[in-house]
Parts: C-alpha cells; structure tokens; sequence
C-alpha cells in the first residue's frame, strides 16, 4: 500500500487546485473578468453548486454496492477526469465569449463542470475509508490530505489570483487552465495504475472500532461551517483587492490551514477532539477581532487574520472529515461520502447568494476599506460562527461518551492501540498505518 498514498496525495492535491479555482476565484472571476453583475454571478455559482452537491448524493447511493474496494475506486475517478476538466476549460474561456453570450455561456459550463465533478470526487474521496487503515492512521492520512489541499489553495493564491486581480491577459490564464487540466488528470491516471495495491484479502479488514459521533451533529456542523467559511472565502477576492495588501489574506489562510494540519492531528491523538475543537475556537474569536482592528489592513493585521482563520477552520475541518470517514469505514463509504459532499456543496450555495446579496447591497469597492462596513461585519461575523460550530461540536463529543452519571473516558495516548483478543485483526487483513505498514497494534508488530 505504500505506494498508493503519494499517488492518492498527488491526485488530492491536484483535484484540489480545481476545486479551488471553482470556490475561490470562479466568483470573482465571473464579475470581473466576464463583466457579470453580482447577482447574476450568485445565482450561477449557487446553482452549479446545488446541482454538484445533488449528483455528489446520487452517485454515493449508486456506488454504494459497487465500490467497495479502493482498487475500483482509484479506477473509477480516473474516468472521470477527462470531462471534468473539459468542462472547466470551457468556463475559463468564457471572456472569449461576445459580452451577451457570457452569461448562458457561463452558466452552462459551469453546469456540466459541476455535473461531471461527482465522477472524479466522490470514489476518490471514499479512497480514504476503504483503505484499511486503523483510526489514528486515517486521521493521520486526512491529516496529509489536507496538507495537499492546503498546499493546492496556496498555488492557486500565489498563481492564479494574482492573474485575476491584476487583470492578466486571457492566454496567461488559459494557459494556466490548460496546464491544470493536463496535472489533474495525469495524476489521476498515475493513481488508477499504481501496482502497490491493497490485495483483496486485506480489504476483508480488521473489526475497527465504532463511530464516536452520530451522523447528523457531523452533517449540522458541516452545514454551518462550510456556509460560514464560503461566505468569508468568496468575499476574500474583494476584499484582496479592494482594502487588503493584494492577495495576502487568501494567502495566509492557506499556509495556516497547511501547516496546522500535523498539529491538529496529533493534538487528537495526544488530548482528545473537545481540545482540538475548543483550540480553534480561539485562534477564529481572535481572527475576527483583527480583522475589525484598525491593523486589519496592515502586513501583520493581515498575516494574523488569514493564518489564525486558516488554522482554526483547518482543526475544524479535519475532526469533521475524521467524524465522517470513522463510520463511511463501516460500510456504504460512497453513500456517506456523498451526503457528506453533498450538505457541503449546498451550504456553499446558500452562502454565495448571502455573499452576491452583501456585495450587491453596498459599493464594495469602498465599503470594505470600512471594517464595520456591511461586508467587513458579514466576513468577522463567519468567524464567530465557525467558532460557535466549533464549541458547539466540542460539547456534542464530550456528551455522546458520557453514559448518565458517568465522566468522559479518558482518551488514548499515542502509541499502540490493544484491541481485546476476539478483535485483534489476523494475517493480512492486519490494520495498516497511513504509510501501508502494519499499525502497531497489530499482532505482526507487537
């Protein structure tokens, strides 16, 4: 199995940069660029997303009796590339559309790119749960995951934003969108073919142990978070832009949210989810108040902002992927993937019309250089709601592992798991560490 986790990690990491271009810069790009008015633009982007989140549900269902075992997943996001990544060619080329036609154009591209993303996404995702990984290893592979996603969002921050806000020419940016379309779909091919696979008699796997959380709380707190964080993310372009030091902000909350993802893993591992959670909580509180600080515009401001945002919503976001993925392992991984996606898909999509009618309601061109300006109030107030969700989550872990009348079990140190003797996993259906080595928990390491 080593050689399955850079390939995956490659994949994630290029599949992510497309993800990222789409949320990130699709909006800004769409008013901008193609001269689409605000609302116009919401209404695009929300219904692409809705449609995605939709097909995401769908396919999880369908796929839940197919694919279930991590060779037929690899295979199958494979297939999807090539359309995915025409689609979004096609978007990209829309300021070579004549001015009336940008909005069909627009809108319909965006449609089949969002339509077709399901097919690379969804049993790449669920790669993660049918691998046969112990609980600290996959936390420790979303962990590294997250990296990648994190290091995606900076290349997109450092290479493509710039191009946006400083009006680069339309060749320089399709000349991007070519050369990503090419890496996503190369390194999608490379994991469909990697020969150090999972033999089907490991895939049988180890009994792991049960889900700490019930589904819904998971998909509650998903909801918030993800409207909460594209509301703050789809404003972040203007605010760049507008009153920020160019792209400084979306810069700093990737590296943040890159970086912490070990921190946060171990954190886990050491001390326990309600620790984590409570952690970040803090770092989002204090990201809000600099940011209605007279430094919010400052290099410091700035560098605290993002990277305290960043951070925050990264431990955030990795207790919910490990929360989901402990129970997609059980079983139906495609059908939990996909109604995980699809919650999130759908919450961006209500936070893009929030986010079109806040910039439609103000001049955002100068209302954002006022810090208690309408959309500089909507960005501070994400935080805080990002930082409720995650206090919120903290209080719903500590009460599902304490019976009536009982405290909290005290969490596991890191190091070796001891399952009890009828559980122990045997031969090679051993549990696996993030690196394909057998954890060490496992009778052939102890």
């Amino acid at each position: 199995m080593k050689g399955i986790v850079p390939a995956y990690l490659l994949a994630h990491h290029a599949k992510s940069q497309l993800w990222h271009a789409s949320t990130l810069l699709f909006g800004f790009f769409l008013t901008e660029a193609c001269g689409i008015g605000v609302r116009s633009m919401g209404w695009i982007m929300a219904t692409s997303l809705l449609l995605n989140g939709l097909v995401d549900l769908e396919l999880g269902r369908r796929l839940r009796d197919r694919v279930t075992h991590e060779a037929a997943a690899r295979r199958l996001q494979a297939r999807g590339t090539t359309l995915t990544c025409g689609f979004f060619l096609l978007f990209c080329a829309t300021p070579l559309v004549t001015i009336g036609a940008r909005p069909v154009w627009a809108l319909a591209t965006l449609l089949g790119f969002r339509a077709t993303y399901p097919l690379l996404d969804v049993p790449q995702n669920a790669l993660v749960a049918l691998l046969p990984l112990s609980d600290h290893a996959r936390c420790t592979l979303l962990a590294r995951r997250n990296v990648a996603s994190g290091i995606a969002a900076i290349a997109v921050s450092v290479i493509a934003a710039p191009m946006l806000i400083r009006g680069a020419s339309v060749v320089g940016w399709m000349i991007w969108a070519g050369g990503l379309s090419a890496f996503v779909c190369g390194s999608a091919w490379w994991l469909a073919h990697v020969p150090d696979g999972v033999r089907p008699s490991e895939h049988t796997g180890p009994v792991r142990p049960g889900p700490d959380l019930p589904f819904t709380p998971v998909l509650c707190a998903l909801a918030v978070m993800i409207a909460a964080s594209a509301l703050f993310r789809l404003i972040e372009p203007y605010y760049a832009a507008f009153a920020g030091d160019g792209a400084g902000l979306l810069l700093w909350a990737s590296i943040g949210g890159a970086v912490s993802q070990p921190v946060w893993a171990y954190g886990r591992r050491r001390w326990s989810e309600p620790a984590v959670l409570v952690a970040a909580s803090v770092l989002l509180l204090a990201s809000a108040v600099v940011l209605t600080s007279g430094m919010r515009s400052s290099p410091i401001g700035v560098a605290l902002t993002g990277s305290a945002f960043g951070i925050g919503s990264g431990g955030l976001w990795l207790m919910l992927w490990t929360a989901m993925m402990a129970r997609a392992a059980q079983g139906g991984a495609t059908s939990y993937v996909g109604t995980f996606t699809c919650v999130s898909k759908a919450s961006q999509a209500a936070a893009i019309l929030l986010a079109g009618h806040t910039l439609s309601a103000a001049p955002y061109r100068t209302a954002l250089r006022d810090p208690f300006s309408g959309p500089s109030l909507a960005m501070a107030g994400a935080l805080v709601a990002i930082a409720g969700v995650c206090l919120a989550l903290a209080l719903t872990f500590i009460v599902s592992r304490t019976p009536s009348g009982e405290t909290p079990a005290t969490r596991r140190r890191a190091g070796r798991q001891v399952p009890d003797r009828a559980s122990r996993p045997q031969g090679p259906s051993a549990v696996r560490d993030a690196h394909g080595e057998l954890a060490s928990g496992s009778p052939a390491n102890r």
